[in-house]
């Protein structure tokens, strides 16, 4: 079981039918699987070795989820950042599984400097919002554009697919690892649970960086 597979069984059989939603901006699924291994390319040049950790800060986007496939499919393990967190929280999880990129969104863009200055680990940031890129980022539209796609690096079963922080009520938050095997099962049980139809359009409302969000 591999994360990306459905990706690969859309662009067979729906490569037209709309895949998100966010505003104004519609893709196809055609469009997802080539901004999602073109931003898998981008990934690989920024310097993503098979199971280096790619953190995300960010409000619920169309990007989100194409960071985390992105990252997927360049061999990648995501971070997912609680976005309820202080900025020391955030640069404790950055250091404790050792992300070398952040994505950051306009939301969270003002915690930028603080966290660069306090973690040892972050060496690149990618920024995911709508504005101008600042100073020493690199942008996400032009990260897709400048880079040539890759073939899916194909981890799957037991490989490491994401490292999600607990709470943290008992001491400082626990980064639990999970893998591919984990968050695909959690994905069949959530679809079993909800009934939803096959061509069902759903609302994604529950925040990404939980693991139900993910799920």
């Amino acid at each position: 079981m591999y994360l990306t597979q459905p990706l690969h069984k859309a662009l067979l059989e729906v490569p037209e039918r709309t895949a998100t939603v966010h505003g104004e901006r519609r893709r196809s699924y055609r469009d997802l699987v080539s901004r999602v291994s073109r931003l898998a390319g981008g990934l690989r040049t920024l310097g993503l070795d098979a199971g280096d950790r790619v953190a995300i800060l960010s409000l619920n986007s169309d990007r989100y989820m194409e960071a985390i496939y992105a990252t997927f499919w360049a061999g990648g393990v995501i971070n997912p950042v609680n976005i309820r967190w202080s900025p020391k929280e955030i640069i404790y999880s950055l250091d404790d599984c050792d992300s070398t990129i952040l994505m950051v969104d306009d939301t969270f863009l003002p915690l930028l400097e603080e966290l660069r200055q306090g973690s040892r680990s972050l060496k690149t940031v990618i920024y995911a919002g709508d504005e101008a890129a600042p100073a020493g980022t690199q942008d996400f539209e032009t990260l897709i554009a400048d880079s040539a796609p890759v073939a899916d690096a194909h981890r799957h079963g037991d490989d490491l697919a994401a490292v999600m922080y607990t709470g943290g009520t008992t001491g400082k938050p626990k980064g639990v690892m999970l893998s591919h095997t984990n968050l695909y099962i959690d994905g069949l049980g959530s679809q079993a649970v909800s009934g939803m139809p096959y061509r069902s359009v759903t609302l994604h409302a529950a925040p990404t960086f939980h693991v139900a969000g993910t799920g």
